[in-house]
């Protein structure tokens, strides 16, 4: 059972899923417009076994702002057992509908991940019984991937203390643009500066930046401090964000917006957003760079961060006149 793919490669796995689920249903929207519908920036400082801290630079519920703002509100949809997850995708996909679901790299062979993360999104467009195979498109991959049932049971049911993954799948029925595309722009541009810019939860947002910032001399002291720096590093720049943290692609939904919104240009939104991916740039080059020192040295860390700190306070400070 193969329902036809219209994949597109991309540079993120939920945005490049989602793009092809609007795709199927015949909207013609790009990667980055479903990536700013659905609120994509986030800043997430978080604790961790390894590396010490991480931080993740995309909002931790893309997927459902994006249903929500074309006002079709849609839940991941959640099970008890990966059997029950199997059963309903393969009836989702009997109906007619892809799904994107969520997983866990490291349970997907083609990755070869010695790591665990558990919030990548891929789509599912069919299953062979003969071979026991799902059929599914991963982000930049442009062909179609065979994925055995039990390393996709295995992926759909894992989770961390940032994700909680129990057979997530999302496939609309259908999807119809909004009624007013500039007011779902206008909320989602909204909605994403009032979480980055709020100060309710301290390790999100520049709230989290701040903590960032605060602690980097205990960065110094990690045991696994090349690593940390390493990885932080590869989250901004390499690790399916399209670069700066994101902040290109958002970008990018910036200029596709003026079309819809020209308050957008005349703010100078786009401008802003450019900096702040320069910023969140030369904040990974700093990282990179001292991840190959043999002693840790965090004084451009500091200044880059204090900058990007600066840079990302004066664009959500401006997108939020827009309310």
């Amino acid at each position: 059972m193969l329902i036809q793919p219209l994949n597109i490669p991309g540079r993120h796995c939920a945005s490049s899923g989602l793009r092809n689920l609007a795709a199927h249903h015949g909207l013609g929207w790009t990667e980055a417009m479903c990536f700013g519908l659905g609120a994509g920036l986030g800043v997430w400082y978080i604790k961790s076994k390894s590396p010490s801290r991480m931080i993740h630079v995309r909002s931790a519920d893309l997927e459902e702002q994006f249903f929500i703002r074309i006002n079709a509100p849609l839940p991941w949809n959640k099970y008890e057992t990966p059997e029950q997850s199997q059963k309903d995708l393969m009836n989702i996909l009997d109906a007619g509908h892809p799904a994107i679901i969520q997983t866990d790299i490291f349970h997907l062979p083609y990755y070869q991940s010695s790591t665990h993360f558990p919030g990548h999104v891929i789509t599912a467009w069919g299953y062979d019984l003969e071979k026991q195979v799902f059929l599914v498109t991963d982000t930049e991959r442009p062909d179609l991937i065979e994925v055995a049932f039990e390393d996709i049971a295995k992926a759909r049911f894992c989770g961390d203390a940032f994700f909680n993954v129990k057979g997530n799948c999302m496939a609309p029925e259908s999807m119809t643009p909004p009624p007013d595309m500039a007011k779902a722009i206008r909320e989602a541009i909204i909605f994403n500066s009032r979480v980055i810019m709020d100060p309710a939860w301290p390790v999100q947002g520049v709230a989290g930046l701040n903590m960032f910032i605060k602690e980097l001399d205990l960065w110094a002291g990690f045991a696994d401090w090349q690593w940390a720096f390493r990885f932080a590093y590869q989250v901004f720049e390499k690790r399916g964000t399209g670069g700066g943290g994101f902040r290109l692609m958002y970008l990018d939904f910036l200029e596709e917006a003026l079309a819809y919104l020209p308050e957008v240009g005349n703010l100078g939104l786009p401008q802003l957003m450019g900096e702040c991916a320069q910023a969140w740039t030369a904040l990974a080059s700093a990282l990179k760079d001292a991840s190959e020192k043999e002693e840790p040295e965090i004084s451009e860390i500091r200044v880059c961060l204090d900058k990007l700190i600066q840079t990302e306070t004066a664009y959500h400070q401006t997108a939020l006149t827009l309310a």
